[in-house]
Order: structure tokens, then sequence, then C-alpha cells
């Protein structure tokens, strides 16, 4: 019983605070509708990308990887920061300036109508497809494991994910349509700090297990004991090789926190640059925090458990919290699992309402309504998309390569050549409309034939790297035989947002880098992994990615510095 009503509690209290903090709103205009007013502030916008970058997947996901290998999957965590980095000091003040509400919208601005819809119809595939449905089904097994829904009231586990899937998507949709994104945003941050304070517990209180009721000795068994599995520094063998940083994660981790619509809406809402700035540099602290909520369980389970104890790992993480916490607190973590999975669906339908009213619907059909009406269609439309996801998500647990895995995979089939168009659209004059779109169709099929059909053994992520620098290679190519001379992009933002820099940015962004670094050498062979032989790092993989790293971060900002200081 504590277990439900701390539940109820504070899911009531997250629906209750959104409520009163957004029920006057001015949510007829597409301003206010879609950019919450540009009226957030930057912890808000930290809250609110956290939140809707994680879910169930992640928990479930994440912790089951560390506990069948290492620590290597918290690449997908750490190494965000480089490209939040480059969003704040490259894309962040052009969006803001232009006004852009998507970025289809702005890749219009640079290319053409067929560009912007064909990169708004992929968005929209990959969110309904993968993104939303995967949100869904992860949330459903969490919860399915948190309370045993299926051995108390006797259901089979497929007709209690159904019925969960149903139930989330519901009050995930009430969120999206009817708050639009301020309500998004202000209920992810109330079940960002729900998560901090929940993830907190479960890091110490599972230490304070792990040392036999002693926090102390805990810490020491983790550091000194079977510390292979704090190797950060992935091989061949395992879920991340190391090597992979230096090349398709890059341009993936590019696409999610520069490109990636429903990541990039909250700062588009930000009531200036520099909490826009704030908000996202912020993220990237939790980022690297996430170590300790969705990866150091993997840990803390290993030496409860030992190696091979379930008979599916995703089962790790909630077995974790109900054998380690009181019940009144497995009613709250759930809620604030449950409140990680509806931030992730609610904010995705939120980015792909958004994208198909202002992307295709208007543009077409609608370009003599009113932000009202458009907003009014926009809501028949999210709540269609919302039904589709709920009927797909489900059959998740019929596909053969697993959840997290297969999110990956979807994420990174579109989103490198859709961050392709994004890195063609700003740095370059001459690429046209009918080459950037004819390279974008030719990578995405090639790169699906690679993961499907063809399969090689090469890792995936270095696959798209490779096909990212022939696709870019071909487009330039064909600019500069057939040049398109590139319009001017609108240099006055919307009405209130200063678009002044914050001035604490450099140097946050040199600390953050340096924590990011330090965290690799701690969970290393350099630091508190000893491996039980030496562990042989491909250096001139490493070399090779340091400078594919630098033509994609620093070679493009030189240019453009030269290319300025030559006009001038």
């Amino acid at each position: 019983m504590g277990t439900i009503l701390s539940f109820l509690f504070f899911t009531g209290l997250v629906g209750l605070i959104t409520y009163l903090r957004t029920h006057n709103d001015k949510l007829h205009t597409a301003k206010g509708y879609f950019l919450a007013g540009n009226s957030l502030n930057g912890w808000v916008i930290a809250g609110s990308l956290m939140l809707t970058n994680l879910s169930a997947a992640n928990f479930t996901g994440m912790t089951a990887n560390v506990y069948g290998s290492n620590l290597s999957p918290i690449a997908w965590t750490v190494t965000v920061v480089p490209p939040l980095i480059y969003f704040c000091a490259v894309l962040l003040p052009t969006f803001l300036k232009g006004g852009f509400t998507t970025i289809p919208e702005f890749l219009e601005n640079r290319f053409s109508k067929s560009t912007r819809r064909l990169i708004a119809v992929m968005f929209l595939f990959v969110y309904i497809l993968s993104s939303m449905p995967a949100a869904l089904y992860g949330g459903a097994i969490a919860i399915n494991l948190l309370f045993d829904i299926s051995g108390s009231f006797g259901l089979s586990n497929e007709t209690v994910i159904w019925i969960v899937v149903w139930s989330l998507g519901i009050i995930g949709s009430v969120y999206a349509l009817f708050g639009g994104l301020k309500g998004v945003a202000i209920s992810d941050t109330l079940n960002g700090i729900g998560l901090l304070v929940g993830g907190a517990f479960v890091l110490v209180f599972g230490i304070y297990e792990v040392g036999d009721k002693d926090f102390f000795v805990g810490v020491s068994t983790i550091l000194t004991k079977n510390t292979r599995i704090l190797d950060a520094v992935g091989d061949v063998t395992d879920g991340v090789p190391f090597s992979i940083l230096f090349t398709g994660m890059i341009i993936h981790n590019l696409f999610f926190w520069s490109t990636n619509q429903f990541i990039v809406q909250r700062t588009l809402g930000a009531r200036s640059l520099k909490e826009g700035q704030k908000g996202v540099m912020l993220t990237a602290f939790f980022k690297i925090l996430n170590i300790f909520y969705i990866a150091f369980p993997g840990v803390i389970v290993y030496h409860l458990y030992g190696g091979n104890h379930f008979e599916n790992n995703d089962w790790a993480y909630p077995t974790l919290i109900r054998d380690i916490m009181p019940a009144t607190f497995v009613g709250f973590f759930a809620a604030v699992i449950f409140g990680a999975v509806l931030s992730t669906f609610n904010s995705v339908l939120n980015s792909a309402v958004t994208i198909l009213a202002l992307d295709i619907y208007k543009p077409i059909f609608g370009k003599n309504l009113s932000d009202h009406e458009i907003i009014q269609r926009s809501k028949r439309f999210g709540i269609i998309m919302a039904v589709i996801t709920m009927v797909i998500a489900p059959f998740i647990m019929y596909f053969p390569e697993g959840l997290f895995i297969f999110m990956v995979k979807v994420d990174s089939l579109f989103g490198g050549p859709i961050f392709m168009v994004m890195l063609l659209a700003y740095f370059s004059k001459r690429v046209s409309p009918f080459a950037v779109n004819l390279c974008l169709a030719l990578f995405v099929l090639v790169y699906g034939a690679v993961m499907f059909w063809i399969k090689p053994e090469l890792h995936f992520m270095h696959c798209m790297a490779i096909l990212f620098v022939c696709f870019t290679g071909l487009a330039l190519v064909l600019g500069y035989f057939f040049p398109h001379a590139k319009p001017e992009r609108p240099s006055i933002g919307p009405e209130g947002v200063d678009v002044t820099p914050w001035k604490h940015f450099k140097w946050i962004s040199i600390l953050a880098t340096i924590i990011m670094v330090g965290t690799y050498i701690f969970f290393s062979p350099l630091g508190v992994a000893k491996t039980d032989g030496s562990k042989t790092i491909e250096y001139g993989i490493i070399i090779t990615g340091l400078v594919f790293a630098f033509a994609l971060f620093g070679a493009p900002l030189l240019w453009k510095r030269y290319s300025a200081s030559k006009a001038g």
C-alpha cells in the first residue's frame, strides 16, 4: 500500500504544479504553444533536456549493459560535452537570431522547401517508429517489474505491457497536447528533481548494501575488487568500443544534441541566448553525473548478485530498487521512472506535432489559417500520432536486437544524414538543394542497406562515419562544379529575445571538458580499473579519430573566421 500511495502522491503533485503554472498561459499563438512564449530559463531548460533524454530504456538498458560488460556504455552520456559546447557556440545563436521554430524551417532558409519537407518527414518517421514507442515500451517493463503487476493480477507479461503502454501514452498525450512546450518543460523539471533525489538514494543504499551495511566498506569493495567492471575504455568485445568515440559517436551526438528537434526545441524557447547557453551547459554536467544514476547501478548489481544472475539483464535495475529500498521509496522511484517515461514521450510528441503543423501542414494546406486554427488542428494530428505510437510500442517485445541497440541504430540511420545537411547548410555557400537532397537520400539508403542487409564486421558507427565523409564530400564536389548561392539568414531575432552570449560560457566549457577527460582517466586502467591483462588501445584509430574530430569541429570554424576576416 505504501508503494502505491507514494507513487500516486508524487505523480499527482507533478501534475498539479504543472497545471497551476500553465493554466493561465497564452497557448493560442504558435510562439506560446510551440516555444513556451520564449519564457524558459536556464534551469528549466536543463531539467527538460535531461528528462527528455532519459527514459526507462536508459535506466534499464544502460544498467543492463554495464552489468553485462563494464562501464564502456558511459560513452553515450559522457561524450556529449563537446557537441553541447559546439551547439551553444555555433548553432544556438543562429537559431535564436533567426527566430526559427523548427530545424526544417532553418534548412529551408538555406536550401529549399523540398529539403524542409524531406527532413520533416524523416524526423516524424524516427519519432513515430522509434523514439515514442521505445519510451512507452521501456516504461511498461519497468513499471511491471517494480509493482509486479503480472504476478499480482495473474496476467501475462504481454497483456500488462499493452495496458501500461496505453496508460502511459494517454497521460503523456495530455501533457504534450494541452500544456504545450511550457507544460512539458515544467513537468520535466519537477520529475528531474525527483530523479536526482531518487537516483542519489539508490546509489547510496546500493553501496551501503555492497559494504554489508557499511557505506565506506562498500566504496572500498567497489574500488578494489573485480575492478575490471569499472573500465570505461571498451574494446571490440564490449558494447561500446573506445575507437567509435572518435568516429561515428561524434556524429551521432552532434545530431542528437544540436539538430534533433525534440532536444533543440527546449533551447528555442529560451528567454535569451544567455539562458539557453546556461541550460545547455548545465545539461552537460548533468550528463556526466548520469554515470552514477544510470550506469553505476550496474556495478552495484554485479557486486550484489554476481555475474549471469538474471535471465534478462534488463531486469537488473528494477530488481535492485525492489530488493534494497523500503516499499514507500519504491513507489516514489516508480513515480520518477514514470515521469521520465512521460517526459520522453510527451517531449517527442510535442516536437512531432510542431514539425507536422509548421513544416508540412501549414506550408501546404494552412497558409491562410490563423495560429489558433493551426494549433487546434495540430492537436488532432497529435492524437492520431499518439494512437499509432501506442499500437506500435508493444510489438517491440518481438524485435530480436533488443530495445537499446534498436533505438541507437534507428537514430543513427537518420541522424547522420540529417546532421550532414545541417553542417552543409551552416558552412557551405555553394551546395545546391538538388545536391543536398540527392546525398541525403543516398546516405539513408546506403547506410540502411549496410546495417540491416549487408551487415559488415565493422561496427555500424564506423560505417556511419565513413559514409558521412563520403556523401559530405560528394555534396561539396557537386557544389564546386554546380554552385548555388546561399541566401542571407535573418539577422533580427524574435521580439523579446536577447542574443547577448553568456559571459561565463568559455570557462564553463573548459571546465566541463576537463571533467569529461578526467572521468575517462579515472575509470580506466590508468585509474581505478585494474584489469587482468594489459589492454592495447589502437592508437592509430585514436589519432585518426582526433583528426576527424578536428575536421568536424575546428576546421569549419577556422574557415568561417578566415572568410569573415578576408571579407572584412
